[in-house]
C-alpha cells in the first residue's frame, strides 16, 4: 500500500502544479490542437486534492 499511496501523492501534486500537463497526457493526444476547458482545469485539480489526500492516508503508518 506504501507504493501505492506514493503514487498518488506524485499524481496529486502533478494535478495540483499543472492540471494542463495531466489532461494532455490523458485526453490531449487524442485531438489536435485542443486546449482543455477551464472546468477540466478546475476538476483537475480538485481530483488532485482528493487524490493527495488519500496518497497521504495511506502512506502514513496507523
Amino acid at each position: 500500500m506504501f507504493l501505492f499511496g506514493v503514487l498518488l501523492i506524485v499524481h496529486g501534486l502533478l494535478s495540483l502544479i499543472s492540471p494542463r500537463i495531466l489532461w494532455f497526457l490523458t485526453e490531449g493526444w487524442k485531438f489536435k490542437d485542443a486546449e482543455p476547458s477551464e472546468a477540466a482545469v478546475v476538476f483537475g485539480r480538485i481530483l488532485g486534492v482528493f487524490t493527495l489526500l488519500v496518497g497521504i492516508y495511506l502512506v502514513l503508518p496507523e
